[in-house]
Order: C-alpha cells, then sequence, then structure tokens
C-alpha cells in the first residue's frame, strides 16, 4: 500500500480506536529489533516472577500463547512506550477493557505469534536433521 507522496507503507502499522465517551484513533506500531530485544528482556524479568510453578519445558503451542498475551496485557502501558508516539499514546483513563485487550493483541499477533511460530518450526526442523 502507498501514501500520497509514493511511500510504501507498513502493513503492520495497525489503528485502533480508543476512548470512553468518544473515540480516537491511535496507531499501534511494530517493535523494531532493538525495542523487541529491550522489551523481551525487560519482559524476561516479569516472566521469571510470573512463572514460577509453570512447567516451560512441557507447555503446550495454546498454552504458551495464552502465558504470552497475558503477559502482554499486564504490562501494557511500559509496552504501549514502545508501540506508540507520545502524541497518541493512550492512557489507562480512555482505554476500555475491549480496546486494552485489542491492543494487547495486535502486540502479540504483530511481534511474537509468527516469531514463537517460526522459532518452534526451525527447531523442528533442525532436530529432523541430527536424526
Amino acid at each position: 500500500m502507498s501514501n500520497n507522496d509514493g511511500r510504501t507503507l507498513n502493513p503492520d502499522i495497525k489503528n485502533i480506536n480508543v476512548g470512553i465517551k468518544e473515540l480516537r484513533e491511535v496507531k499501534i506500531y511494530p517493535l523494531s529489533m532493538t525495542d523487541q530485544f529491550q522489551l523481551t528482556e525487560d519482559l524476561a524479568q516479569v516472566i521469571s516472577e510470573m512463572g514460577s510453578g509453570v512447567d516451560f519445558n512441557s507447555i503446550t503451542n495454546e498454552d504458551a500463547l495464552q502465558f504470552m498475551k497475558k503477559l502482554l496485557s499486564e504490562n501494557l502501558i511500559k509496552i504501549l512506550a514502545y508501540v506508540t508516539t507520545e502524541e497518541e499514546r493512550p492512557t489507562l483513563d480512555e482505554l476500555t477493557n475491549n480496546q486494552f485487550y485489542e491492543i494487547a493483541n495486535i502486540l502479540f499477533e504483530v511481534n511474537y505469534e509468527g516469531l514463537l511460530k517460526n522459532f518452534k518450526d526451525l527447531i523442528m526442523r533442525a532436530q529432523g536433521l541430527t536424526k
């Protein structure tokens, strides 16, 4: 997709509407690799606290996806600094639970879902080569 000056727009940029009484549109940008590494490091600390008692060696794909969604939703305000401009960044006062979940879902789908699936597939393929 192109904009009016001929530049190609990033299809990973998502627009959502936020607001309690009146809606306004906010762009959710994909994470850069640098930001994804930093955010992952930040979230790793939270995971170690949240994940005590979770057996990550036997976790199913579905459970892993649910865990990641929970992790993102519980840390959304911090994450918003990575994926929104300061001028557009919503506050908790203007977000409904559904809007909050929609942002967490976009963050997960755009930045982590494909990555997790691709790495799992890559590991499976690499294991097949060593058998």
